[in-house]
């Protein structure tokens, strides 16, 4: 009698741990983004977009047609470099046609990562040289 209390007691103790930890995983952008606290790792290629609702950055006046690339995995300091990228519309007038073109905004830079406190799925994007928050991104639309 005293055994089968033990072994349900151990049962529900097991449950308890493995509900815990589901629900501590990350729910959106999995796929692209490895935790550790309280940086986080992006995965290197992943191409992100400003959130213009929330960004004060000077990339929130043409929100669409700035990202950024991740283009390294963590340092042992957990930054990572991102390359800022515009995409330009250029016009052709000789054949008339007009194309969109990525061209480099800036030098490639080190920043940390952090989880947006307030919105799902949305990262802060950070300067290890002051920690102020250098933009809100998160992971750009696919392209169709």
């Amino acid at each position: 009698m005293h055994n089968a209390g033990n072994n349900a007691l151990k049962r529900m103790a097991a449950f308890l741990v493995l509900s815990i930890s589901t629900l501590n995983l990350p729910i959106s952008g999995s796929a692209e983004v490895a935790g550790k606290r309280p940086y986080i790792e992006v995965a290197k290629g992943t191409r992100l977009c400003a959130d213009a609702a929330l960004d004060q950055s000077r990339a929130a006046r043409d929100a669409g047609k700035v990202f950024w690339k991740v283009m390294s995995r963590p340092r042992a300091n957990g930054t990572q470099t991102v390359a800022a990228f515009v995409l330009e519309t250029i016009y052709d007038r000789q054949s008339g046609d007009t194309i969109i073109r990525e061209s480099r905004y800036d030098e490639d830079y080190a920043a940390f990562f952090m989880r947006d406190p307030e919105r799902r799925g949305r990262w802060l994007m950070i300067s290890p040289e002051d920690g102020r928050v250098e933009a809100t991104v998160g992971i750009c639309p696919k392209k169709k």
